[in-house]
């Protein structure tokens, strides 16, 4: 232990900053130590031998700590997928978890990314195991950009998060890692570009955020859409319906084999439809960038919604009425009861705002007869209108005439500068970061083996045309299909 915890020791902020090749070979030694002893061949590790161990040590803390949790696993003989009491929140070993999760060096974890994945695994089904989700969404939420402050790299812990705060309906922690954008997926094998010296400080998150560190699971385009699809629930959870569409939208337009369409796609085009309908009373047409032979398959399947759609656009309350409870048992089933009535109340929300824009002033009873579903009841349409106006949804007025109680529309007024500042300030930041990530990728791409490889057919398709070559042009318009192909 005390030579394990010598070279630990050793590793220090300023021996990276001063010799990142040293602390390379001396991390790279540790970790070689810790593995010449299986611990099946030690004696059972306890909580108590963590005692004494500082987390910033964290190749060692986490090779003990993994120890110690297959040691109480294998001593209680829990079920399958089930946690020893000494995991869970109050057992012997939590606090240990907890501390390490909150303080492990980011650097170190390069080295043992498998031993935090464990841990962070833990967590993720104690909660779930306990139905105590308040203490796992602290510390991933924690967890998400110690690993990478960008957090723009997309690993299975951000799937885990998002799931355990659905869960717990905790959707504004969710949002924080949701608001910050994705511009990296982990490569499924390794990459020669990444630098030898997982310790660099130089290196993007995406480089070290890999199957190859253990710091992620593989990322798989099933990963890929759950994430978005759960994304776009927490954001259609708390009426954040415009960053909802494009979670939704994201993962109907996600590439697939042609003629297949997953079940995830068309759950998420499900709620895209209606959120659609939510957000400005439009009925979308299918994204333009999704594969339209699996549309074909989505849109056969989402059939009922999209006749709820087809409603609602055509302004017809009675139709709307008549779709939407011939297809209650869809709704029911598919967990979409209660986003449909909110429709239904936006129809009513929708036509009142569209009479605005024929009229300028309209008798109540009228507006009654034209958008609610009690026409007879005038007074509970009056009411529904100002709740209207107190919310800001409307910009009108009560008058009273001979023809009884009217209401005039009053034109809409301008957002005041300070707001349009503070909007266009808001997208110049996220355009000069979306700027900066495509100059990256663009690098990237231009040091792949499949773009050089192109390059290289390209050249000599143009070597053999100055030689003469009569289908030079064809064969490099050939090359730009293969290129095209092989992404």
């Amino acid at each position: 232990m005390e030579k394990l915890l010598e070279l630990s020791a050793a590793l220090t902020p300023t021996l990276q900053a001063q010799d990142e090749d040293e602390y390379d070979r001396k991390a790279q030694a540790l970790v070689s130590a810790l593995n010449k002893h299986p611990w099946q061949d030690q004696p059972a590790v306890k909580d108590e031998d963590l005692d004494g161990i500082p987390y910033s040590d964290t190749i060692v803390v986490l090779y003990f700590l993994v120890a110690a949790i297959e040691a109480a696993s294998a001593g209680e003989k829990a079920a399958s997928r089930q946690l020893p009491t000494a995991v869970l929140p109050g057992g012997s070993l939590w606090g240990h978890i907890t501390q390490c999760l909150l303080e492990f060096d980011p650097v170190q974890v390069r080295y043992c990314g498998s031993y935090l994945l464990k841990v962070i695994d833990c967590v993720a089904v104690g909660a779930e195991q306990t139905e105590d989700y308040v203490p796992a969404i602290q510390l991933l939420h924690h967890v998400i950009p110690r690993l990478d402050d960008t957090s723009s790299t997309l690993t299975s812990t951000h799937r885990t998060f998002l799931r355990i705060c659905l869960l717990a309906h905790a959707y504004s922690q969710a949002i924080d890692i949701l608001e910050r954008p994705i511009y990296h997926v982990p490569l499924s094998q390794n990459d020669p570009q990444i630098s030898a010296n997982l310790c660099s400080a130089s290196q993007p998150g995406w480089k070290y955020l890999s199957t190859a560190t253990g710091l992620t699971q593989p990322v798989t385009s099933r990963t890929f859409m759950e994430y978005y699809l759960l994304g776009g629930l927490c954001y259609m959870a708390i009426g954040q319906y415009r960053e909802a569409l494009f979670f939704f939208e994201i993962v109907v337009s996600t590439p697939t084999v042609p003629n297949v369409a997953s079940l995830i796609m068309i759950e998420a085009y499900k709620k895209w439809l209606l959120v659609g309908l939510l957000l400005d009373g439009v009925a979308r047409t299918a994204p333009k960038t999704a594969s339209s032979s699996a549309m074909r398959y989505i849109r056969a399947i989402a059939r009922p919604y999209e006749c709820v759609a087809e409603a609602f656009k055509a302004n017809d309350i009675e139709r709307l009425r008549e779709e939407i409870e011939a297809g209650v048992g869809v709704w029911q089933e598919d967990g979409n009861y209660g986003l449909m009535g909110e429709v239904f109340q936006t129809y009513r929300k929708y036509s009142i705002r569209r009479i605005g824009k024929t009229f300028e002033a309209l008798p109540i009873a009228d507006i009654a007869a034209r958008t609610s579903p009690y026409p007879d009841n005038i007074d509970e349409t009056k009411a529904y209108i100002e709740t209207m106006i107190l919310k800001g949804e409307l910009d009108a007025v009560f008058m009273s005439s001979g023809k009884g109680d009217m209401l005039r529309f009053l034109p809409e007024t301008p957002k005041a500068e300070a707001q349009v500042v503070s909007l266009l300030a808001s997208r110049t930041q996220e355009l000069a970061g979306l700027l900066a990530q495509v100059k990256d990728s663009e690098h990237r791409l231009g040091m792949s083996k499949e773009y050089i490889d192109y390059l290289k057919k390209l050249k000599k398709m143009k070597d053999d045309d100055k030689k003469g070559s009569s289908s030079g042009k064809a064969r490099a318009d050939d090359v730009d299909e293969d290129m095209m192909d092989e992404y």
